[in-house]
């Protein structure tokens, strides 16, 4: 018996772009992320058992939903509703978390896009992230790689990325180990995920140190490359309206994968695209 929150799940996970309960669940790691069994799991997406409501952090975050974002809030609402029951909820509940009218939801350009984004997404498990993040000459060459659907021999790409030859290839091992490179001949290598839109596990769900060290090989990436281009915004607005436009301002990130090529071109390039919301005064 399916009910609002079981309703509402299945509807979040499939337009993040996991098609199966089984997709959802190993990709995300797992028991070892989630904090429950898959049989437990399913039971969600059947409407035969409602999680702990401190569970619902780490199931946003496993939907990629935007913290107190539109869709996390309509989860939450969801679990509330199947919780207390319609009669009770509407009567008691409602009238105190009803959404605010002046909040922006998703444009239906947006919406089209992110059902496109959706189709080619493919998402990196926590076993995926830990091998690119063990260093710094795996973080370059998976993002590399991943953006090129030939072969590579490992002194040239070592010599494209300006890394030493040995630690590429000692890179090229862990990422091949973690099936994120093939090896069609020794030492010739090439991602199997060229062309695809590459979501990486959420920060949230995974130890504390992930963050920082993707941050570190990030810092490191950009002060290596040039500026492109710079826009800045400087806006005095609502602190709980303004989160309506978080979703999109992700969904314009992923966007520029659209742009993404997957051959040597005259004028191609490794890009950084970056997107960053910073609150400067409460004013």
């Amino acid at each position: 018996m399916n009910t609002v929150f079981s309703k509402e799940l299945v509807k979040l996970r499939e337009a993040a772009g996991f098609k199966t309960a089984y997709a959802f669940f190993h990709e995300n790691g797992g028991q070892e992320v989630l904090g429950l069994s898959y049989r437990k799991y399913l039971l969600l997406e059947q409407g035969k058992n409602l999680p702990a409501l401190a569970r619902l952090t780490r199931l946003s975050y496993a939907l990629r939903l935007t913290p107190q974002g539109p869709e996390a809030n309509g989860l939450a609402v969801a679990w509330l509703r199947t919780f207390a029951g319609d009669d009770v909820y509407q009567e008691t509940l409602a009238p105190l978390i009803a959404p605010r009218a002046e909040v922006k939801g998703m444009t239906p350009m947006h919406e089209a896009m992110k059902k496109n984004i959706a189709e080619k997404r493919y998402f990196l498990t926590p076993a995926h992230f830990r091998a690119i993040l063990s260093s710094f000459e795996a973080y370059l060459c998976h993002q590399a790689l991943s953006n090129e659907s030939g072969e590579w021999k490992a002194e040239d790409l070592a010599g494209a990325l300006r890394i030493e030859k040995a630690k590429a290839l000692a890179a090229l091992k862990v990422l091949k180990a973690a099936k994120l490179v093939k090896e069609p001949r020794k030492g010739v290598f090439k991602s199997p995920l060229a062309g695809m839109q590459l979501d990486a596990p959420q920060f949230n769900l995974l130890e504390a140190s992930f963050r920082a060290r993707n941050e570190e090989y990030h810092k490191r990436l950009v002060e290596s490359g040039a500026n492109e281009w710079f826009a800045a915004c400087l806006l005095r607005a609502d602190a709980e309206v303004f989160k309506g436009y978080l979703p999109m301002m992700s969904l314009n990130m992923q966007a520029a994968g659209s742009y993404a090529i997957c051959k040597k071109t005259p004028a191609s390039a490794l890009f950084m695209v970056e997107s960053r919301i910073t609150k400067l005064r409460d004013f």
